[in-house]
């Protein structure tokens, strides 16, 4: 199961949120989601198909090795947890950040769950 989500501030534009995740995650599903006056955007999909974006895009920027040492460093427990810059994301890029450290906007949060991560993250980043 992969789960994605981005939550939006105030001073963002919905719509560019939901275009940031959609260019990253093109298989998935999202719907933007208001709390009270803010919003998150959020998806889910079963599968390697909704992960298949992201590895052409590790493959395309030479960012395998970075990648599966990032990836294998953001497992916890069962569950792997990993952060894309949401403006890269917009631009068509991949780029894994810490939450909050890098940017003042929300990065985008990656959550797969799977029987096998080290699976996972070979699959990704062969």
């Amino acid at each position: 199961m992969v789960t994605v989500d981005a939550d939006v501030y105030p001073t963002e534009d919905p719509e560019k949120v939901l275009r940031a995740v959609k260019n990253i995650f093109p298989s998935i599903s999202f719907e933007v989601r208001w709390i009270d006056s803010s919003a998150r955007v959020e998806g889910s999909a079963e599968g390697y198909e909704a992960l298949e974006n992201l590895k052409r895009l590790l493959r395309e920027r030479r960012i395998r090795a970075a990648a599966r040492s990032i990836l294998k460093s953001s497992i916890r427990d069962d569950v792997l947890v990993f952060y894309l810059n949401k403006q890269a994301a917009y631009a068509g890029k991949a780029s894994f950040t810490e939450p909050f450290v890098e940017s003042p906007l929300p990065p985008i949060r990656v959550i797969i769950r799977a029987p096998d991560l080290e699976e996972v993250i070979n699959w990704l980043t062969e």
